[in-house]
Parts: structure tokens; sequence; C-alpha cells
């Protein structure tokens, strides 16, 4: 607009003067010249408010042209007619030219997990719809299974258990950490895949039975074993000496929120005065998880807001009576992310407690998984999150009150306290563990310091 309308100005302005003059060169003419001045006059105006108007539309044109090229994110090459004409080439390469049969279910799942890749986010996936479906089980943190982990050699294709969860269909029925996979109501294991063998168990009618062999004591075995719903242990606890309680949380799924109200009203029972939440080694999980779980411990108010693309900002706060009233202190490592973070920098923010051990992970972001119509689904980073103080976390981490290394060389040193994770609800095994220790430490001067208030006041 700056290029043309200053012309039309200088024209306008050139044409008004030569009209001023024209009465001058013509002082016998007074009326015809009059008359001639209006008429151009009139004339220069017109051709002025014509010129405006064609650079307004033309230069409006521009300006929405603009905006939608500002507004193109790239995915518009998914589209693309070039890109189109691309992926017709290779279909006729494959058809015309490759060995093996196609798996076309295979080949599009991997079509759209590239464009996933393609995005440069470590975070975004696509899902099939059977894969879903395990996300959502881990998610709620529940599943439909035997309560046991099977891992296979890839080498030889040996399936073998690697662990069995205490209290579940696997333990019950007798299966062991170490056993190997036979048969599955008398159909052989050997060439399957681990996912077939999964599809196997999950799909069994009520109960069926299952030939193991047991290196340990050489021999075979043939138990009988009922797939049944699942949840997964994510909560641990134990009553420390002094009044302090411990709950271990390795991951915020649907379930460890109840679990975790559970684990701290029978704490409480025990006469909890103190709790420790140890949060290492936890990647994270639902980011309404983690909100609930903070509702059970602080006072009303903020506890993270997340920011999307546009800047829109959305608050989560607390807003109902805590069931947990005692001060914390919450044990974090550099393997504490994303939702660990989340809880470490709000109980941080309201000053409710002490966070101990190593810097964490840095993981301030949100993804969201939008599901497809044809049950598949695609999982991308959607917001950033912030602490109720508006402290970003992505790439910085939250850095702890009371920073504790907790190296193999300071873990020789010995402690009292050590605890370890364990499958159940309560069984947790001593060792060492110097970043626990320093929690202990920190809660039983507090304890004393508020006993000796007391005893003043």
């Amino acid at each position: 607009m700056d290029n043309h309308l200053p012309e039309k100005e200088e024209r306008k302005e050139d044409l008004m003067e030569e009209t001023e003059t024209i009465p001058q060169r013509h002082q016998g003419s007074f009326t015809t010249g009059f008359l001639a001045g209006v008429l151009t006059a009139l004339f220069c105006v017109f051709v002025f408010l014509t010129g405006w108007g064609i650079g307004e539309r033309r230069f409006a044109k521009k300006d929405a042209q603009s905006a939608e090229e500002e507004t193109e994110s790239g995915a518009e090459i998914l589209t693309d007619p070039s890109t189109l004409s691309m992926l017709e080439e290779v279909k006729n390469l494959i058809e015309n030219n490759y060995l093996n049969e196609v798996d076309s279910e295979l080949l599009s799942a991997y079509l759209f997990k590239g464009i996933a890749v393609g995005l440069d986010d470590p975070y975004a996936n696509y899902y099939t719809a059977e894969e879903l479906n395990d996300v959502m089980d881990a998610s709620r943190g529940e599943y439909t299974g035997i309560g046991a982990v099977i891992e296979q050699d890839t080498k030889n294709g040996e399936l073998s258990v690697n662990e069995v969860y205490a209290g579940r269909p696997a333990e019950l029925a007798g299966l062991q950490a170490g056993d190997i996979l036979e048969e599955i109501d008398d159909t052989d294991l050997t060439d399957m895949s681990l996912n077939e063998v999964v599809a196997l168990i999950k799909g069994a009618d009520g109960t069926f039975t299952m030939k193991v062999y047991r290196p340990a004591t050489d021999e075979e075995l043939t138990l009988e074993l009922t797939c049944d719903d699942v949840e997964v242990q994510a909560v641990t606890y134990k009553m420390l000496e002094d009044g302090i309680g411990y709950i271990r949380l390795s991951e915020f799924t649907e379930a460890a929120v109840g679990q975790f109200v559970d684990a701290a009203e029978v704490l409480e029972d025990q006469g909890m005065q103190k709790l420790i939440v140890d949060l290492r080694d936890n990647p994270g999980g639902l980011l309404t998880s983690v909100c609930d779980i903070l509702d059970e411990v602080l006072p009303e108010g903020l506890l993270v807001y997340t920011e999307d693309k546009d800047g829109d900002r959305e608050e989560y706060n607390s807003n109902r009576l805590r069931t947990v009233y005692c001060e914390l202190a919450v044990l974090v490592n550099e393997n504490s992310a994303s939702a660990s973070e989340i809880f470490a920098g709000a109980i941080q923010d309201h000053e409710a407690g002490t966070i101990i051990g190593t810097k964490t992970y840095g993981k301030g972001i949100v993804q969201k998984t939008f599901p497809l119509s044809d049950g598949s689904a695609f999982k991308m980073t959607v917001e950033k999150y912030y602490t109720p103080l508006g402290q970003d976390i992505n790439g910085n981490g939250i850095t702890p009150d009371i920073i504790v290394d907790n190296t193999a060389e300071n873990a020789a040193d010995g402690g009292e306290n050590g605890v370890s994770s364990s499958k159940d609800g309560e069984t947790i095994d001593e060792a060492s563990d110097p970043i626990l220790d320093k929690a202990v430490e920190v809660l039983r001067e507090k304890i004393a310091e508020e006993a000796a208030q007391s005893e003043a006041g």
C-alpha cells in the first residue's frame, strides 16, 4: 500500500495545482474557466477514489494470502498432489518388484507411524486399534491378563516369565519367574511371537491350562490359570519410625489415585504425622491423576496450568477437602519426569513440603491422543505446563530444596531407612538409601520442633 497510494496523492496534488492556475491564465473567461476547473476537480476526485478502492482490494487480497501462508503448518504436504503422486509411484514399484507378500495393515500402520516420526516430536506416535487398547489399559493401570510379565528371547524365540505380580492369577496358579512357556490349551507356542501369545492368553475363555518348563527344578508343569482384570500396583507403602509414613508412586495411572488414598488411610490409622512421597524413577502418567492426588494433599488453589500453541491457558485447581493434612517430603531424581514434576512443583510452590534428591528430568509438555475414524489414534505434543508460580519445567526440571546425590558410593555408606519398591502393597525390602535417610532426618527435626512448640505453648 505504501508503494502505490503516495503516487495517487501526488497526482491529485499536481492536478489541483493545474486547476488552480486556470483562472489566472483565462482572466477574460472567468465563468468558462471556473466550470472547467470544477469538472476537472471532480474528475480527479473520481480517479483518486477509484484508484484507492482498487489498491485497497488488491492489498487486502495480498494480506489475506499472506495471513493464509502464515497459518500454514507444513502439514499440507501430506495431501499435496506431488506427495500423492510419489505414493502412487512407490505403490507401483512394490506391486511390480517386491519379492515377498505385503501385509497391507502393517504397511498402513507404518505409513502413519512415519508421519509421527516426521513431526520431530519424540513423544508423537500412531497407534493401531489394538495398540491403542494396550495404551489405554496401561494408562488406567489395569488390563485383562494373568498378572505376569512375559518376555521373548530375540535369538531363539523362547518365551519366559520375567515377573509375577503378587496376589494375581499367575501367582495363585503357581507360575514363577523363570518359567518357560510351552503350550496354552494344547497349542504349541513354538515359533509364535510374543504378541500372538499375549493375544492367545487374553482370548482365553475363562480358565485355561498352561504347560511350562521350570529350569530351577528341571520339571514340566501344567498349571490352570484364569484370565481376569488385573490392576497394576502403582503404590507401595510402609510406616517408618517416629510416625513417618512412606508412599512410593511408580506411575500416575488412574488406578494410582485410589491406591494412594487407601495407602494414606492405612498410614494415618497407624499414627502417621509426616509423609514421604517417593517419585524417584517415576516417568509420569496422566495429568488428571496427578491433579487428583495433589487434591488429596494440598489446600484449595492452583495446582498446574497449561498453555497451547495459541497461548490459551487452562488451569487445574484443588477444589475439595484434602484427606492428607500432614507435611510432606518428596523424593525425586533425574528420572522423575512429567507428572512427577507437576507434583513436586506444586508441593514446592505451595510450600507444603520439602523436595529432596537430585534435579528432575525436565519434561514440561503434555501429549494428547486423538482417536481416528477406524479405531486407531494419533498422539502428539499439544501443550506446555507450568507450576502454580509459573516455573517452566520443560528442559529445566525441578531443583530440589535439598540436593542429595544417590550415587553408588553414597549408597554404600548405608542407611537405616532404605526402601525399595515391590509389587504388592506393603512388602518393601530394606536397602541403603541416603536420599530417604535425609528425608527422615528432615521430618524428624520438624516433628521435634512441633513437639517443643506444643510444650512451650
